[in-house]
């Protein structure tokens, strides 16, 4: 081979050695910034739910806070994401969330009414779960290869934890209509011991990422006892407290991946 050849295969060797590993890293990028947004999704829709439950600690302006928070951050990433279709959806969930303003905001409405749970929530339900298709048809789109093994199964492991969270608070809600949402007993039990295997398998990779996750371990240990008895006494606060923060600091571990 002439000089100028292997000149030519070295600087298109260069250039891959420069490319790939910018590509993965945008790959990653992207793939963190839809799980975030898939992790906020259920983090709106279940604050919206405690919210109003009345099983619960209905009206804690925290868990309002929380879901206006959660929009704004959802729209600014769709933007940037240029997601035409998960900006449309999130549009209509806005519109949602607004007409919710027609429930009781205090105990004392709520006593001098009979809330409207099916017509002024269930849309904000079947919007999430509109969102949450549209959502995991741009995740699967962007596809993962080998490098990014690791963080797909650590967004896995968040959005378990954020489907066990939402179905929990849907079941908790008495009068909500929204039974096709429910999830069957041995939905939750499944999606629950996909759970403790991930966090088991994950955490004996490296002492590192078991470090990353000893909290949110914990957080669902906590919470699995009231997570899996969905005929008793219901604690939708406590069960968004405590699985809201295991879904953050899951993903959180998948951002702080080396690249």
């Amino acid at each position: 081979m002439h000089a100028s050849g292997f000149k030519w295969v070295a600087c298109c060797f260069a250039v891959l050695v420069v490319v790939l590993p910018t590509r993965a890293a945008q790959a990653g990028s992207e793939l963190q910034a839809i799980q975030e947004m898939r992790s906020l999704a259920f983090s709106v829709c279940a604050n919206v739910l405690v919210y109003f439950n009345e099983n619960g600690n209905p009206y804690e302006p925290g868990n309002r806070q929380s879901y206006q928070r959660g929009m704004t951050r959802l729209q600014s990433l769709a933007a940037s994401q240029r997601f035409a279709d998960v900006v449309i959806e999130l549009e209509q969930l806005q519109s949602n969330l607004k007409d919710t303003a027609e429930l009781p905001q205090s105990e004392s409405e709520l006593r001098r009414t009979s809330p409207g749970y099916t017509r002024w929530l269930l849309p904000v339900v079947d919007s999430h779960a509109r969102l949450q298709v549209l959502l995991d048809a741009h995740y699967a789109r962007s596809g993962v290869d080998d490098a990014e093994e690791l963080q797909r199964e650590l967004h896995v492991l968040g959005r378990d934890i954020g489907q066990l969270l939402l179905g929990y608070q849907i079941a908790s809600f008495s009068r909500l209509g929204a039974e096709q949402w429910v999830m069957s007993d041995q939905q939750v039990l499944e999606h629950d011991q996909r759970v403790l295997d991930a966090f088991t398998r994950l955490s004996a990779l490296n002492p590192e990422l078991g470090g990353a996750l000893a909290d949110p371990a914990r957080q669902y240990t906590f919470s699995r006892q009231q997570l899996l008895n969905q005929g008793g006494r219901w604690v939708p606060n406590a069960l968004e407290r405590y699985l809201g923060m295991a879904m953050v600091k899951i993903d959180q571990a998948a951002s702080e991946l080396p690249r």
